[in-house]
């Protein structure tokens, strides 16, 4: 994924365009088979260009074989300032989950002969 994702900001560069944010999503089964391929990878990739270039980048796009399916949307320009907001929103969520996992406690273990011992009493007794 990483040559692949390197091509495609290669490309995007070359026709004007920032990068200012790059998400792998992973790989994913397809909805349904292209090119006989069942599970592909997902990239997002957000980037500031002209829109004349669009047209020029999307030729390029369907001309490059590691790439089965793209699609390009219109969104509001990032600035600097949006850009950074953006990281620091994503280190706090991720500060957060890690925080929530510290707080969950695993359950206190116990011992064989405790288990034993409760079962037995389970076992004796009319419970069942």
């Amino acid at each position: 994924m990483e040559a692949i994702s390197g091509k495609i900001n290669e490309t995007v560069k070359k026709y004007g365009g920032e990068i200012t944010s790059t998400d792998n999503l992973g790989s994913k089964k397809l909805a349904y088979p292209i090119a006989d391929v069942q599970v592909g990878n997902y990239l997002v990739i957000e980037f500031n260009s002209e829109a004349e270039k669009i047209k020029e980048l999307e030729g390029e796009l369907k001309l490059t074989q590691e790439v089965l399916r793209f699609s390009i949307t219109l969104k509001k320009l990032k600035t600097q300032e949006d850009i950074e907001a953006e990281k620091i929103r994503k280190e706090k969520m991720v500060q957060k989950q890690k925080a929530e996992e510290v707080k969950a406690e695993p359950a206190p273990k116990v011992s064989l002969e405790e288990l034993d011992k409760k079962l037995g009493e389970i076992l004796e007794g009319d419970i069942i």
